[in-house]
């Protein structure tokens, strides 16, 4: 791509031959004569200087150069939005393939592809120029909006439905039921799970990620959420546009989460806990049933508590080792036979007087 042709794409300040053509975006380090990279922060001037891109994003302090440049109020963002051009997904083209089963009463919208070995049940509902991939499942009345892509062995259960453009990576399981079950004379009965599940726009769920259907009423997820692998979110769940939440971190039945809130990896949240709008909550961390999160200050720990106080404990338990020396020696101390007073074994006796 010609650069005076991706300046413009992108909407940023092209200083620069025009006529310079980008293959490929790399690393400032490994960039080469047909590569563009970015730079993100002053601490990396140096190292743009020194590398051989063809081309760079940077910020616009940036000192003047007689390399390429593309000035950018946000680098990486420009970057990113670099890279949806230079390498468009691949896409299949429009059809079915023949050991597709699909029920004669869904309705394919225009432009969609339907991978092989793919099921699509009755009365499902596919939006145009939607893909998706080897063997899919799509229940009894799975709603599927415009310009979704599924990828292979994705499984919607019944009911389900879902916004458009949304990204869904191999093995997501969606609609499953919630893990409902009441204590019955010594056992578990099951509670049945017959309620539903809505996926707003442009959602992307990372692999083997998995959203029950509510227990009763709807689980939410909300316009822009995106998912990393191996999250579960558990029914009647209820999350906001625009939130992000990496790998491997459960929500429990019951839990809502506002817009914009931030979750790290591995975090463990209980049943009907409340994380408020823009919150952050670190890796790891684990917030108790029926919790608030606030919004402010990241929290960290279990259970999950303010930053500065989370590394103020840290700081503490770091000290215990030497605590517990001190201690030992405190105690050895006090233990020990009391020494003689000095006065009385340093200084000797008066001899008596001849009068006495």
């Amino acid at each position: 791509m010609r650069l005076d042709e991706l300046a413009q794409r992108l909407g940023l300040e092209l200083q620069g031959s025009p006529s310079i053509i980008v293959n490929a975006a790399a690393e400032l380090e490994s960039a080469g004569a047909a590569d563009i990279a970015f730079v993100g922060h002053r601490k990396f001037f140096a190292a743009a200087a020194r590398s051989a891109a063809a081309c760079l994003i940077v910020p616009p302090d940036y000192p003047e150069s007689s390399r390429a440049l593309l000035r950018a109020i946000d680098p990486r963002a420009s970057f990113a939005a670099a890279l949806r051009l230079l390498y468009p997904p691949p896409s299949p083209p429009p059809g079915i393939h023949p050991s597709a089963i699909i029920d004669p009463s869904a309705r394919i919208g225009n432009g969609v592809s339907i991978g092989p070995q793919s099921v699509i049940e009755a009365d499902v509902e596919i939006g145009s120029n939607s893909v998706i991939g080897s063997h899919c499942s799509l229940g009894r009345g799975v709603r599927l909006g415009p310009g979704a892509r599924l990828h292979p062995r994705v499984t919607i259960y019944p009911g389900v439905s879902i916004g458009a453009r949304v990204i869904l990576h191999s093995g997501v399981v969606l609609g499953a039921d919630g893990f409902g079950f009441a204590p019955v004379a010594g056992r578990w009965e099951k509670f049945p799970q017959v309620g539903g599940l809505t996926l707003g726009d442009d959602v992307e769920l990372g692999a083997n990620t998995c959203i029950d259907r509510a227990a009763l009423g709807l689980t939410t997820i909300g316009n822009g959420v995106k998912l990393d692998n191996m999250v579960h979110i558990a029914h009647n769940c209820r999350i906001e546009d625009h939130v992000v939440i990496a790998a491997q971190t459960g929500l429990s039945g019951g839990v809502s989460v506002g817009h914009h809130a931030i979750i790290g990896g591995q975090v463990g949240i209980g049943d009907k806990a409340r994380i408020d709008s823009g919150a952050i909550l670190g890796s790891g961390c684990g917030v108790l049933t029926s919790k608030i999160v606030r919004a402010g200050e990241p929290v960290w720990g279990t259970p999950a508590r303010p930053l500065k106080e989370y590394l103020a404990q840290l700081a503490q338990l770091a000290r215990l080792p030497q605590m517990r020396q001190e201690l030992q020696a405190l105690r050895a101390l006090l233990s020990s036979p009391a020494a003689p007073p000095e006065s009385q074994s340093a200084v000797p006796a008066a001899p008596a007087s001849k009068d006495s």
